[in-house]
C-alpha cells in the first residue's frame, strides 16, 4: 500500500495580500520519490516559482528526475534523465476562469505532485533505448548484439539482399 505524501502540497496564503508580480520560488529536493505503485523517480529535484498575478497565482515549475526505463531494442533496464518545465494558471474562485486555468481551493493549499508526475510522465520517450549505438537484439535467437554478435547476424547478412537487413549498421561491429 502506498502512503499518499503532502510533500507537494504548497499552501499559498502567503501571496494573497501581495502585490501583482511578486514572486517566491520553492525548491525541492528527494532521492527517491513515489507518486503511486508504478511510478518511482530517483534523485528528483527542481523549484516552483510561484507568481501573484491580478486574477490569482501563476506557477513556474523545473524539475528533473531519473527513472528506470526498459530499453526498446536490447530490453535492458537503464536510467533515464527526465527534464520536465511547465506553467500553470490557478485563479481565485471570484474572478473570470478561462478553460486552462484551476480554480484555487478554499483552503489555499496548492497540491503540485499530478502536474510534476504528469509532466515527468510526458518526457519519457514513446521508444526509450539505452544509448544511440544499442545495436539490439538478434531477430532469430535473441541475443543482445550489444554482448556480443551471434551466428545468425552473418547467416541475414549473407543470404539477404534486402537493403533493410544490410543496411542495419548496428549489427556490424
Amino acid at each position: 500500500m502506498i502512503r499518499i505524501s503532502r510533500s507537494f502540497r504548497i499552501n499559498i496564503g502567503f501571496l494573497i495580500n501581495q502585490t501583482v508580480g511578486f514572486q517566491r520560488e520553492v525548491p525541492f529536493e528527494y532521492s527517491t520519490y513515489q507518486f503511486d505503485e508504478e511510478f518511482r523517480f530517483h534523485d528528483l529535484h527542481g523549484v516552483i516559482t510561484l507568481e501573484r498575478t491580478k486574477n490569482g497565482v501563476r506557477s513556474l515549475g523545473n524539475v528533473s528526475a531519473k527513472t528506470p526505463l526498459e530499453c526498446s531494442r536490447c530490453l535492458e533496464t537503464f536510467t533515464a534523465e527526465l527534464n520536465a518545465e511547465f506553467e500553470e494558471i490557478f485563479t481565485f474562485a471570484n474572478r473570470p476562469l478561462s478553460e486552462d486555468e484551476t480554480i484555487i481551493p478554499e483552503n489555499g493549499n496548492l497540491d503540485f505532485a499530478p502536474l510534476i508526475r504528469d509532466y515527468l510522465l510526458l518526457e519519457i520517450p514513446y521508444s526509450p533505448i539505452c544509448n544511440q549505438d544499442c545495436k539490439g537484439l538478434c531477430p532469430i535467437c535473441g541475443q543482445n548484439l550489444n554482448k556480443g554478435r551471434c551466428s545468425h547476424i552473418n547467416r541475414l547478412l549473407e543470404t539477404h539482399k534486402d537493403s533493410r537487413v544490410n543496411n542495419r549498421k548496428y549489427w556490424i561491429n
